[in-house]
């Protein structure tokens, strides 16, 4: 049931103005972008068209639950009225914040920091689990810009602490990710009826120089996957906070292990459609899944599988189901800013968002922050493993006791095992 509210309604456990009679009503979400709705609505002899004014609230189903979203659109034809709402969380856009500088405070300090400089109080709760701290300044500038920003350096919250957006009516969230990786796993090996694949090699890397600290340049590293392409895919990356050639060698494995060498993927799954072919049943699993959840995907006809993460979609209110889902590269944004064969990771992290989060906040049985990459070879996580091995300013080296624990020095920073 889609239910109309007044402009000013903050709570929505009751009808408001009542119930609507939509013939088409799709509600579309990105990750850390646009979440929107779109109504249609007959010209019915009860009158609840005529409720559809600018500014009033609908209340509709969405994956996470029912959300809000205010009209801010009207276009009616000679058959129905169509309307336009964003979700609740648009309404900061009409905020402004005229200067606020906020400097090595925690990612909640920030968040209170950001809210009590709004040109009027507005009844918004704003959490996050993020960890850390950091440096903002914004002047002459809506909230939502604050927060989310253009993918610049330190030009908004997500732009100096990573995270994604989880947004639940008034209550916002930041967080190292608003989904997980549930083992759904799906294979394809050729274009269906309804699913869409692209696969992009234009920002491959199979051969990698790594460079560190005052131009310090290391041996080059072959990828496992150098022999399956015509030529070898050669590029220099770069972290100016390297400086032995045992580091350089590692950071570009680390690479590798992140998926530079393989293909970007970008698969849109129409489920109107799918549902007509017999492969449906391989990926009907995709129903299950949730904005920011990651899905393995694999290509048996090219011998290789990776981490996708569930980018976008689009649901239907009315059948309370999914109309597409779309899965992104999980890294494929690492290299999007930088280009002539030329990688710089310090640039690339800086121009994007969803690469900040996996670079800065990986979590699990590998976890990557500012201290450098952990492994963890029992439990689930930095938190209760026992057996680690961690890689940073120190170098190589092997706790049997934790995080917390006294730690075995393996390879130390200058290459020294």
């Amino acid at each position: 049931m889609i239910t109309i509210h007044e402009k000013n309604c903050t709570t929505f456990d009751a009808l408001g103005l009542g119930a609507l009679l939509p013939s088409f009503c799709v509600v579309t979400e990105e990750l850390n972008g646009l979440y929107e709705l779109e109504l249609e609505h007959p010209y019915d002899k009860l009158g609840k068209w005529e409720k559809l004014e600018n500014g009033c609230i609908l209340y509709a189903s969405t994956p996470k639950g029912k959300q809000a979203f205010r009209i801010y659109n009207i276009k009616p034809t000679m058959e129905s009225i169509t309307v336009y709402a964003r979700h609740i969380f648009y309404d900061l856009m009409d905020n402004f914040i005229q200067s606020c500088s906020i400097t090595a405070q925690t990612p909640q300090n920030a968040l209170s920091s950001l809210q009590s400089a709004f040109n009027y109080a507005m009844p918004f709760t704003f959490h996050t689990s993020l960890t850390g701290t950091g440096s903002i300044t914004v002047s002459s500038i809506n909230p939502i810009a604050a927060l989310l920003g253009a993918g610049e350096d330190n030009d908004s919250f997500v732009s100096v602490f990573g995270g994604e957006i989880l947004r639940d009516n008034y209550n916002i969230s930041f967080l190292p990710s608003v989904g997980s990786d549930k083992g759904v796993s799906i294979r394809y090996s050729k274009n269906l009826i309804g699913l869409e694949i692209e696969e992009d090699i234009s920002e491959v890397a199979t051969k990698i120089f790594p460079v560190g600290k005052d131009g310090l340049i290391g041996s080059p590293v072959n990828s496992s996957h150098i022999n399956d392409y015509p030529y070898p895919k050669v590029r220099k990356y770069e972290d100016s906070s390297l400086t032995t050639q045992a580091q350089l060698t590692a950071f570009a494995q680390s690479l590798f292990d992140s998926g530079v060498d393989l293909p970007t993927v970008n698969i849109k799954a129409n489920f109107q459609l799918l549902t007509k072919t017999e492969e449906y049943k391989d990926f009907v699993i995709l129903e299950d899944v949730k904005l920011g959840d990651v899905v393995t995907v694999s290509n048996t006809k090219i011998n290789f599988s990776k981490k996708a993460q569930v980018i976008s979609y689009e649901w239907d209110c009315l059948l309370e189901q999914y109309n597409e889902v779309e899965l992104g590269d999980f890294v494929a944004d690492l290299t999007a800013s930088v280009t002539s064969g030329e990688k710089s990771l310090a640039t690339a992290v800086g121009a994007s968002t969803e690469v900040k989060q996996v670079y800065g906040l990986i979590s699990g049985k590998v976890t990557i922050n500012e201290s450098g990459l952990y492994i963890c070879m029992d439990g689930t996580s930095t938190q209760d493993a026992t057996k680690v091995f961690h890689f940073g300013n120190y170098g190589l080296r092997y706790s049997s006791t934790g995080t917390k624990g006294s730690w075995t020095t393996i390879i130390d920073s200058e290459g020294t095992i």
